[in-house]
């Protein structure tokens, strides 16, 4: 189930440069995110190790951000994380991957969720500055978001039409990840994000998928809350090595 929803994210959440290198998965998107500008060590490798980190220490020092491996439990090979710690890189960013069985999930989409499949620049703006992102970077979360190759849906809560809320859902397969579920300072705690997300869930539901995924850091309680509200419970989760 690891490898598979890391898979399923790795597509969801695509990269402009993916470099592979002996069962890692090396990749780049203008240091737009850490999920598109790490390393993925999630297949069999065999290379001498130390060889490989020397080659992502030189690709990512070339693009001038930190290199940073992203690190499960089934990382390759076995020792990496500790090899990783003897040389210099930091535990960073704990995060949860969450999942939720939603066969039996039914419903309406709410009158005030607005579903959008390509990319808004109107979509994007709330996007940014609810997510606390930089402006500069709206090419490069645009061209991101436009390279999935999978079913999407940009979803926007309205309220008096005024967007209070977006969020992200890919499906792939029987799958629907769920991607940076944000609601405005203003309008939180008030329901919102649980509405939003039920929302993402039905429309996911009615293209097929039976199961949906997310991912959340591991110390945002209010967040956690709310999913574990909705159903969602802990698969396992990564964590971050990087070495500025």
């Amino acid at each position: 189930m690891i490898l598979k929803l890391e898979e399923i994210a790795l597509n969801a959440w695509p990269a402009l440069e993916t470099i592979q290198l002996d069962g890692w998965v090396i990749r780049y998107a203008h240091g737009v995110t850490k999920r598109s500008n790490s390393v993925n060590p999630i297949y069999e490798s065999v290379q001498n190790i130390n060889e490989k980190i020397d080659f992502c220490e030189k690709f990512y020092r070339s693009k001038a951000i930190p290199v940073c491996f992203k690190i499960t439990e089934i990382a390759q090979p076995s020792g990496l994380d500790e090899m990783l710690d003897t040389r210099g890189y930091a535990h960073k960013f704990d995060v949860l991957i969450l999942v939720k069985d939603i066969s039996k999930f039914n419903g309406d989409i709410d009158e005030n969720i607005h579903l959008l499949e390509d990319t808004d620049d109107l979509w994007l703006d709330h996007y940014i500055k609810m997510n606390g992102s930089k402006p500069t970077d709206k090419p490069v979360y645009k061209q991101i978001i436009d390279n999935i190759q999978f079913p999407k849906c940009l979803f926007a809560l309205i309220l008096n039409d005024v967007v209070i809320g977006c969020g992200l859902g890919v499906i792939e397969e029987k799958f629907i990840g769920l991607f940076d579920i944000v609601i405005a300072p203003q309008y939180r705690n008030q329901g919102f994000g649980k509405l939003l997300v039920e929302n993402i869930l039905k429309w996911g539901k009615s293209k097929g998928a039976d199961t949906a995924y997310l991912q959340v850091l591991a110390d945002n309680t209010p967040a956690i809350r709310l999913y574990e509200k909705v159903g969602f419970k802990e698969a396992y989760r990564y964590w971050y090595r990087i070495k500025a």
